[in-house]
């Protein structure tokens, strides 16, 4: 067996590997096998092979999250697909441990996915991170309200620049989400353009004072039944909310229900209140600490926080983080190196994943004994460098 990065040859095998794994056998389009355009730079792309036979594939999107005033950088998982006649071979383990080493020399510290499967994916050291709540609205129960006079509608695309600095501001106070500047995938495309012989009406509420741009969403009819969707729900003040609220209750002549995601700070149950009214809550997705070094030194923490960490980390696929590291916070700093000194707080890759997201929290992960603590200062110190954070991320890849 041999793992590689594809090249512009390997995409015919590539389209038949993936219509197998996600598309049902569906026979793909041809490929132009003379054509001899360069793999895109944002992605890149390993397969298992059998000889000339491709069996097994994972891309790895170089991504951006917005983390604070920070970005981090991180390898989004996607396509990971294995014939039906070579899997429970190991082929997908192989393609995930040289997915970390890929990412790991490219400087992507984080890593995450969609799982098809949860347990699978721990296994290799990623863990649910993040709270969603997938909420499903009654429209008769929606209220009009003054501020839906305030709300303009546009025709997806074209309302790209309008929205983009709310998509920017929102972001701003949600840990995790896309910066949506990297060209593969593209994010914006999949919010605003017209899909499956459908519009994308793109709401936008403006401040009756400046005309600045404050909250959007994005609604489409479906296909049948009658529940409206509700790709994006944007909202940076309260008035955008209610104005944005108001679009739809109208919508409510066409469809019975809207549906749409959130995150857990999302104020609707303050305007809506009903025995019909529907909540899952539902995790973001799946994320992965690759290098606790880089993760840990990328932080920029309170310059009056200070002191020193001693962080035992179990980590069975990455070696260079199984081990213990002195964790040092200095004036707005974090320096990281490899100790021998005792621990102060042992945890798997899987607790600090969750912990460095901030959500579920490390209080909470403690409660739920996931993590051994020798020295409460260190803790208290870690409890500060790792803030419980209310996460989010709309984007799929």
């Amino acid at each position: 067996m041999e793992i590689r990065t594809l090249v512009p040859e390997d995409a015919a095998a590539c389209a038949r590997l993936m219509a197998e794994a996600f598309e049902g056998g569906k026979r793909p389009a041809p490929v132009d096998e003379n054509a001899k355009e360069k793999a895109e730079p944002s992605s890149t792309t390993l397969g298992v092979f059998d000889g000339a036979r491709l069996v097994a594939a994972a891309t790895i999107h170089d991504l951006h999250l917005v983390w604070g005033e920070e970005e981090a950088p991180m390898g989004g998982i996607a396509g990971v697909a294995c014939a039906a006649d070579q899997r429970g071979r190991g082929h997908v383990a192989r393609l995930l441990g040289e997915s970390l080493r890929t990412m790991h020399d490219s400087e992507q510290y984080l890593s995450g996915l969609y799982p098809f499967a949860f347990e699978f994916y721990k296994k290799h050291g990623w863990e649910w991170v993040g709270e969603k709540r997938e909420q499903m609205v009654p429209t008769a129960q929606i209220k009009a309200a003054p501020e839906g006079k305030s709300v303009r509608c546009y025709d997806g695309p074209e309302a790209l620049e309008i929205v983009r600095p709310v998509y920017a501001a929102f972001a701003s106070r949600h840990r995790g989400m896309a910066t949506r500047r990297d060209p593969i995938p593209n994010f914006w495309d999949k919010a605003l353009a017209h899909r499956d012989n459908r519009t994308t009406y793109v709401q936008v509420y403006h401040d009756p004072a400046t005309g600045a741009a404050e909250g959007y969403l994005t609604f489409r009819y479906p296909d049948d039944g009658d529940t409206g969707q509700i790709g994006e729900f944007f909202a940076n003040t309260p008035a955008a909310y209610r104005g944005l609220l108001s679009v739809l209750h109208y919508y409510g002549t066409q469809v019975a229900k809207v549906q749409f995601s959130a995150p857990a700070d999302d104020p609707l149950p303050l305007s809506v209140m009903h025995w019909d009214l529907e909540t899952k809550v539902r995790p973001l997705f799946m994320g992965r600490i690759v290098d606790v070094a880089a993760a840990f030194s990328a932080l920029r923490p309170d310059p009056a926080l200070a002191g020193e960490i001693v962080l035992q980390v179990a980590d069975g696929q990455c070696e260079w983080n199984q081990q213990s590291f002195a964790i040092m916070i200095e004036t707005g700093h974090v320096s990281v190196m490899p100790t021998t000194n005792a621990p102060g707080i042992t945890l798997d890759i899987q607790a600090l994943t969750q912990a460095y997201w901030g959500q579920p929290s490390l209080k909470l992960l403690r409660t739920a004994g996931c993590l051994s603590v020798a020295d409460e200062a260190q803790y208290a110190l870690l409890s500060r460098l790792l803030p419980p954070s209310i996460c989010y991320l709309n984007d799929f890849f």
